[in-house]
Order: structure tokens, then C-alpha cells, then sequence
């Protein structure tokens, strides 16, 4: 289990996209944060019996950065690496029925098919890691996952990081847009 938090006073934008996290990556709690400073949120996350956090930070009023957080030893520390969001589109946003943007699911893998540049790769295997999800390249092997997760390399953007249910291969989202990230923390 992972525990997701928010920055202190978060907007509307980022309560939706930390809910739109929850329901699409399994293992992940969403706890409201209230007044707790990081060092009781490391203390909420081992009484939870887990070992990650991760806090969404507000920049402009919207969701601009997004850290994670592992505690080791008794203590906790950042790990690399830190994204920094220049764009959301929310589950709500998309063109569904209401039963598919309220659907938690149970079983997520991320899609390692799409050919990408070094940066990506090394982006997209460090998040696998630390979500404890697996990396699958062949789409014959995902018959028992429900949803995949995508990180691609962006037009726009540094990257992607996009939501789909397998069946119909359909985007739920959210979709994530990664202007850079931030290795050295």
C-alpha cells in the first residue's frame, strides 16, 4: 500500500486528481492532510503499514508537482524523481458514462510496448518501481489485468503518463502532462 496526500490548502483540481489516482492505481490510499507536516505523514503511513508516500503539490492553483517519498530505518526521504505537471485532464473530463468514471480498478500493469527515448525509459521504470507495478511489453501476457497504465514521450510536453482500460482499449484517464522531471533531490 501507498499513501496519497496533498500540499497544505489544496485546490478542487488536485482533491479530483488525487481521487482520479485512487481509483486508477491499485494499492494507493488517498488520506486527507489536514495540518500534518511530512514527518506525521511518515508516522500516518507506517501506521498504516506502509512504506511510500506521495504528496501532490500546488503550484498556480492547480496540481504542479508530485513527489515520492519513502521511509526506510526509521526515517524518510524523497527519491528521485520529482515531476513537475504543466497539465491534468481529469476522469470527469472524459466522454464516458458516470459507471466508468466512478470504476476503481483492481489490477493495473504499465505498458512498456511504446518505444521511447532513454530519459523516458529510465522515467517509466523508476515509477513501475516505486508503484510495484509490472512492466509488460507483450499485450499476449495482460489478459489478467483490467487497466494499463501509459507513459509515453510527449508533443507538447517532456511525457505522458495516461490511464486505459484493456477492454476497448479505452482512456480513462486521468492523463497526466509531465513538463520535466527532477532526478537530483
Amino acid at each position: 500500500m501507498i499513501l496519497l496526500t496533498t500540499s497544505h490548502r489544496p485546490t478542487r483540481r488536485i482533491r479530483s486528481l488525487c481521487n482520479d489516482l485512487a481509483r486508477s492505481i491499485p494499492g494507493l490510499k488517498r488520506v486527507n492532510r489536514g495540518k500534518m507536516s511530512l514527518l506525521e505523514i511518515a508516522e500516518k503511513t507506517l501506521e498504516m503499514g506502509a512504506e511510500k508516500f506521495i504528496v501532490v503539490d500546488r503550484w498556480k492553483g492547480g496540481p504542479g508537482r508530485i513527489r515520492l517519498f519513502k521511509i526506510s530505518n526509521g526515517s524518510f526521504g524523497e527519491i528521485p524523481p520529482r515531476l513537475y505537471i504543466s497539465g491534468v485532464k481529469l476522469r470527469r473530463e472524459y466522454k464516458m458514462p458516470r459507471d466508468i468514471v466512478d470504476k476503481t480498478i483492481s489490477s493495473l500493469f504499465l505498458d512498456a510496448s511504446e518505444t521511447v527515448d532513454r530519459e523516458v525509459e529510465r522515467f517509466r521504470l523508476s515509477i513501475a518501481d516505486f508503484l510495484d507495478l509490472p512492466a509488460i511489453k507483450s499485450l499476449g501476457e495482460t489478459l489478467n489485468y483490467e487497466a494499463c497504465m501509459r507513459i509515453s514521450g510527449g508533443i507538447d510536453s517532456w511525457a505522458y503518463i495516461s490511464f486505459y482500460l484493456l477492454s476497448g482499449n479505452v482512456e480513462i484517464g486521468p492523463r497526466i502532462k509531465i513538463s520535466h522531471v527532477v532526478w537530483d533531490v
